[in-house]
């Protein structure tokens, strides 16, 4: 079977009326491209189900001459603007009927809030309901359940809510095991690594330009832009002209890659039995969250500091007072101070400290918004400190700063295992 015509298509008013920033398409098209497959072509459509009837006609159309894949999120919601399921039966002349796993989730969820199945609103009840012989997509974060029904040989149109967090999780969880089951994806082979504090255009012309002609003959490559980190992707169906590409990589970057940071650090510290604990300031705990989102991380993770005053560095970590009146809450002797007094608490192999200015106030000539401290006390005592100027907005520089972190500790950790 060829590889499927994919198409991405984003429902709602407020995305084509400009109130709303369709976030979803990007993702899911990324998520294709690391999974082998290329989409083709984004569609945003307001909530007029006439229109989205037509563009799903001109779908079903092409599904007869080759398969076709379409992905449309938004319009499975309780209000009455919400016109995918209406139109999806009309598309293929069905009728639809309620999934008794979301109508008990539904239904428990108004018993806990004090009321009873016969309050539940016709429209609020609609969001169970799915067309006749399709494939569901169970919703484990909300109540609109998603759906996988056929328009054509081996051509499927793809429903799933337009609230990320639901899309997301359906589509990871949910999706994509059956897209790997329908679709071959090009026998293409991929390698992902991570460069760190680089801007995506400096990495294009300095890496990807300047060598095209030597290293990317038949390879298909991305990038994804992170907070801290660019995500490098390559694909081909060359495996050694991969490898070239990744060693060419390494040499001219080595001390700015990594691979996954959130998956090495959280396999080697459970692997190794070693135990770390955390001390946040300008980050707000942020860090602490990232290291406990992986299932199994009580494991290693042994606790943190929430030490935002000047006060609670000295009371909770002992930094000394005149480290903070010479040096300021922000600098590396602070920094230095907040590891040992972790360290001094709980004792963990690897202990991390970040002190820092997220602004959009607090910044000076001489550390201005954006400027950040992290120390890492390292297994064999050693405190290692590193200052960082982070661009953005508050919520960029906190999560610049938490992120980069975690590749400081698989820095520290890739280099044990050399």
């Amino acid at each position: 079977m060829e590889a499927p015509y994919i198409v991405i298509i984003a429902t709602g008013s407020e995305i084509t009326a400009g109130r709303s920033l369709d976030t979803n398409s990007g993702w899911m098209a990324n998520q294709l491209f690391e999974l082998g497959w290329k989409v083709k072509k984004f569609i945003g459509l307001p909530d007029d189900p006439d229109l989205i009837l037509s563009e799903l006609n001109t779908l079903k159309q092409l599904a007869e001459t080759r398969p076709v894949l379409a992905l449309m999120t938004g319009g499975l919601g309780p209000t009455e603007d919400d016109y995918t399921l209406e139109t999806v039966l009309k598309l293929n002349g069905k009728k639809s009927y309620s999934v008794e796993k979301a109508k008990i989730r539904l239904q428990r969820i108004y018993e806990s809030r004090g009321k009873q199945y016969s309050d539940i609103l016709p429209t609020v009840l609609r969001q169970t309901h799915v067309p006749e012989d399709c494939k569901t997509l169970d919703n484990a974060v909300g109540i609109a359940v998603g759906f996988v029904e056929p328009i054509g040989v081996n051509s499927y149109l793809v429903c799933m809510p337009g609230v990320p967090s639901e899309m997301k999780e359906m589509f990871t969880r949910r999706l994509v095991p059956e897209l790997k089951r329908i679709y071959p994806r090009e026998n293409l082979v991929q390698k992902t690594k991570w460069l760190w504090n680089i801007g995506e255009s400096l990495y294009q012309k300095d890496f990807v330009e300047a060598n095209r002609e030597e290293l990317f003959h038949n390879v298909e490559w991305g990038v994804t832009a992170n907070r801290g980190y660019i995500k490098c992707i390559f694909q081909s169906t060359e495996s050694q002209q991969l490898d070239k590409i990744i060693q060419r990589l390494e040499k001219e970057y080595p001390k700015i890659i990594s691979d996954d940071v959130f998956v090495y650090d959280h396999e080697i510290l459970l692997a190794e039995k070693l135990t770390i604990a955390v001390g946040e300031s300008c980050t707000g705990g942020l860090l602490g969250k990232k290291l406990t989102d992986s299932p199994g991380s009580s494991s290693y993770f042994v606790g943190g500091f929430l030490t935002y005053s000047n006060e609670m560095k000295v009371s909770l970590l002992g930094v000394p007072n005149d480290v903070l009146e010479k040096f300021g809450a922000v600098s590396r002797e602070t920094a230095e101070a907040m590891a040992k007094g972790i360290f001094e608490k709980t004792k963990a192999d690897y202990c991390i400290s970040i002190t820092g200015i997220a602004g959009p106030e607090g910044g000076s000539e001489f550390k201005p918004v954006g400027t950040v401290w992290i120390g890492l006390k390292t297994p064999d005592g050693n405190i290692q400190t590193h200052s960082y100027i982070f661009p953005g907005n508050r919520e960029g520089i906190r999560e610049n700063a938490s992120n980069t972190a975690l590749f400081l500790l698989y820095q520290s950790l890739k280099q044990r295992n050399l």
